[in-house]
This record gives structure tokens, sequence and C-alpha cells, in this order.
């Protein structure tokens, strides 16, 4: 059995889980480039655990947004014993098909502006646009359903954070943020370990989320196309929220400017000069990130 001083195995879980880059991953045959973020090899995931059920009933969902990344059935709603995905939307009839039939669905809406107001839906899961996750969110609620969204939740506006958070309380309905990273096999332990007091006080991490693409990942209307990088933030934030449960109360932030012109401020529709941004916040307990 090996043994580790609680200084060294402070200092491997800090360096090998508080940070988070993410590399370019190419086939087998190096003609096809895969979105940062999608190498997964889940060489950790436990393939021979067996589901517990909880309960019997079946929730009904509804899931809204078929896009570039496919967000709408990667998180596999229509696999999960437990859930019944009744009908899907996108404004883009062939993804909206195409869609349904990942889903296993026969009902199909042309938007979530009609699929929201499907009495028998309980749920939904919105992977839209990131410009429209808080007001695809909000609208939902306010149609009684349940919502899970992609990430970021708000989009460069703290007015929509706080109507975001309203709503939620107003309508007594569950929000859930679908961040990925907590799901990490290493998140996921160090989540445990800190739970368990094995961390003791964390004063100190980082992050990282870094891509590099050109041309940048497609998207509706572009919106990813010269976006601020603290305007979706989620990934670079996500282990120290997700291991630790807490918040950041302060923040400083320094950017530089984007190296490819598509992305320089004069073109993109955001005006936004910066490429790369790196911040620095305060936690909750006092410490750094």
């Amino acid at each position: 059995m090996v043994k580790f001083t609680r200084r060294e195995m402070l200092k491997a879980t800090t360096l090998g889980t508080m940070s988070m880059g993410m590399s370019v991953a190419y086939s087998s045959n190096n003609e096809e480039k895969v979105i940062q973020g999608f190498d997964e090899t889940y060489s950790l995931t436990d393939t021979d655990a067996k589901w517990e059920p909880v309960s019997d009933r079946k929730i009904k969902v509804g899931i809204i947004g078929y896009g570039v990344c496919k967000f709408g059935a990667v998180f596999d709603f229509q696999n999960h014993p437990n859930v019944e995905v009744i009908a899907v939307s996108d404004l883009i009839p062939e993804r909206c098909e195409a869609l349904a039939r990942e889903c296993r669905c026969n009902r199909t809406y042309p938007s979530l502006e009609e699929l929201v107001k499907d009495k028998e839906i309980e749920a939904v899961f919105i992977a839209t646009d990131a410009p429209s996750h808080c007001k695809h969110s909000i609208l939902a609620m306010k149609h009684g359903k349940h919502v899970a969204c992609a990430v970021p939740a708000v989009y460069g506006s703290l007015d929509d954070a706080y109507e975001l958070y309203d709503t939620v309380k107003s309508t007594g309905l569950t929000y859930m943020l679908m961040e990925t990273s907590t799901y990490r096999n290493d998140c996921y332990a160090m989540r445990k370990l800190y739970q368990a007091g094995a961390l003791g006080e964390l004063i100190y991490c980082e992050g990282e989320y870094y891509h590099y693409l050109e041309p940048p990942i497609d998207s509706f209307k572009g919106w990813r196309i010269g976006l601020p990088p603290q305007w979706y933030p989620t990934h670079s934030n996500a282990y120290y929220i997700c291991v630790t449960g807490g918040y950041f109360t302060e923040v400083s932030c320094m950017g530089m400017p984007s190296k490819l012109p598509m992305l320089q401020k004069e073109n993109n529709v955001y005006k936004n000069p910066f490429g790369t941004e790196i911040a620095l916040f305060r936690t909750k307990e006092g410490g750094m990130a």
C-alpha cells in the first residue's frame, strides 16, 4: 500500500484536478476534427454498474434544440428508464426530424414556444443557442414545466440572472443547469474527498477552458463568433463550484486580443476586443481561484 503525506496528496489533487484543459482530438484517419470537449475516453466509466430504480414512474419530457453539438440527444434522456421523451423541437425542420429519430419520438413542434403549450409535458431540456437559454427557461417555467438547461444559464446580463432566479422562486419549479463538468470522474472523486474533509479548506485553485478553432465552431446566427469569453465561463469555474458547493464573491479580469481576424473587435457583432480572458476570483471562504 502506497502512503502519501497530506502535503503530497493536496499537491497531486490540486494539480491533477483543478485544471481543466481541453485538447483537439482527431479521428484515426486524421480527416475529421472533433470539437474540443467531445474527445471523451470514458476510461473510468463502470459499465458493469446496474441501475437501481427508485420509482416505476416515467417523467414526460420535451427536448428543444439539436444544433451543431447535438446536445438535445447527447444527454441520453431518451434512454433513461424513468423518462419518456414525448415531444421534440428545433427551428430547422431537418434537425427537428433528426432529433425525433434519435429520441424515438413521434411528436414534433416547430418551436419551443409551441412545445411548452403541450400540457402532457412535465419537464423540458433546453439545448438551444446560449443567448436564448435564459428567456427559454423562463418561458418554459411560466408554462408550468420543470427545466434542465445546457450551459450557460445566462448570457452577459445580471438582470437576466435575477429574473431567472425570481422565476424559479415564484413558480416553485425545479431548474437545473446541466454543467457537464460536475459528472467527470475526477471532479466526482474530489467532491467526495472534499465532503469527507480529506482536502481541508480549499484556499487556491485554477480552472482552464480553452478553445482554439479556426474557423470557430458553427452556431445559430453565429453567436459563438467573437463572444466575450467570460460570458461563457461555466466549465472554467465548474471544478471549484462543483467540488466545494461554493461560489465567488469578487472578480477582477484582464483580456487579450484575438489573433484571428474574424474574431477581432471590428469583425464581431459583440464589438468584443478580447479573444482570451483571465479572471481572478475571491471564493466564499476568502480564498482565490
